[in-house]
């Protein structure tokens, strides 16, 4: 799969076909891997909310966003606000967006257990980067470290 950078555009451009997992799992939610990445960065909503801003009011908004994008069902119009939550855990809005509006067949291969991907691997420090397991599991989340 093509992995193209968003440039300002709310919705990414079509990619080249990929080989959908033969998975029993259901196809992974643009709010599945939202909330994978924060937990997979050890944050709390609250932390996110506290990481981001100082101001209670914003806070607020910043968990309400959180809790929204969160939300099976409910999906980001604009990459503006997945680029908000990037300052805080790593999250790639193309994948978000592969996700969101691309075929099942055409999604981009994410973890079940920390949802990186090809493009935004785990970094465990000295350990390097990881890889993948299976077709759903990269290697960090094999040995346990996140489930």
């Amino acid at each position: 799969m093509l992995h193209t950078p968003n440039f300002g555009r709310t919705v990414p451009r079509p990619v080249a076909p990929h080989s959908a997992p033969s998975s029993a799992h259901a196809p992974l939610t643009p709010a599945a891997y939202v909330a994978l990445r924060r937990k997979a960065a050890g944050l709390s909503v609250e932390q996110v909310a506290e990481r981001l801003s100082r101001r209670a009011c914003d806070q607020a908004e910043i968990r309400a966003l959180v809790r929204q994008l969160e939300t099976p069902g409910i999906t980001a119009r604009h990459v503006s606000s997945l680029d908000i939550l990037r300052d805080a855990f790593p999250l790639d809005p193309n994948v978000y967006f592969q996700l969101a509006f691309e075929p099942v067949d055409r999604h981009p291969r994410v973890c079940r257990g920390c949802g990186c991907s090809h493009w935004d691997l785990c970094d465990r420090g000295e350990a390097g980067s990881c890889t993948w397991a299976s077709e759903e599991i990269c290697t960090r989340c094999t040995v346990g470290e996140l489930l």
